[in-house]
């Protein structure tokens, strides 16, 4: 069962180059090296903090165990720590309600994430709104659902809808329209709780170097 690590922070004010510098030649390398594959790393545009959300992707909760049990870990999130603020982490496994194949690192991509739990007793319900109307919908406003999780390890909410976009403009014109408003209205005022949505720009910390990796292939 593939499962996502993902850890939130702030950065420490006036550390930022600092940071930067570790983050890229240290932190995401010791990941890397230890089998928890960068996926993507996040700003918070737009809604509820911490503003930097880091992912990565292993192929089992053993293997993510495994790695993060390791001194090396220990020592590099130590590290981590004197550059930032906030921190806390999740560990999130597919719900399966949404298709989502082989998931992987998507270059340049803006997300637009919804968080919310589903009410006790109306789970076949839910399931079935989100198959037939919720994917649907957000298909066809250009913002499509690219994966469903749920929390394992964590703070709630506890589900997690991921839709990706090329830009921020995609996102503001897909949520600014009576289609998007009519399926979150339905979704919150018969299946839901704790509603609250998210937009993430790409930080360019994961991203760009996968990029670039990828075009020195043909060289």
């Amino acid at each position: 069962m593939t499962v996502l690590f993902t850890q939130h922070w702030d950065v420490e004010p006036g550390k930022q180059n600092a940071y930067s510098d570790f983050v890229m030649t240290q932190y995401n390398p010791t990941l890397e090296r230890l089998g928890i594959h960068l996926v993507g790393g996040y700003y918070v545009a737009v809604g509820m903090g911490p503003r930097i959300i880091a992912v990565g992707l292993t192929k089992d909760l053993q293997q993510l165990d495994h790695a993060l049990s390791t001194d090396e870990y220990q020592d590099v999130t130590n590290r981590l720590m004197g550059y930032v603020t906030k921190y806390h982490s999740k560990i999130l496994a597919p719900t399966g309600r949404v298709p989502m194949g082989d998931y992987k690192i998507q270059t340049g991509i803006w997300k637009f994430n919804q968080y919310w739990n589903i009410i006790p007793g109306m789970e076949e319900e839910y399931t079935r709104f989100v198959v037939e109307d919720h994917l649907p919908t957000m298909e066809r406003l250009g913002v499509p659902v690219v994966a469903g999780w749920r929390v394992v390890v964590g703070t709630g909410p506890y589900i997690v809808s991921e839709s990706s976009a090329r830009s921020i403009v995609d996102i503001a014109r897909a949520i600014d329209t009576d289609d998007f408003r009519r399926v979150v209205r339905k979704l919150k005022t018969t299946y839901v709780t704790d509603y609250h949505s998210r937009i993430l720009a790409p930080t360019g910390r994961i991203d760009i170097p996968y990029f670039m990796q990828e075009m020195m292939k043909g060289f």
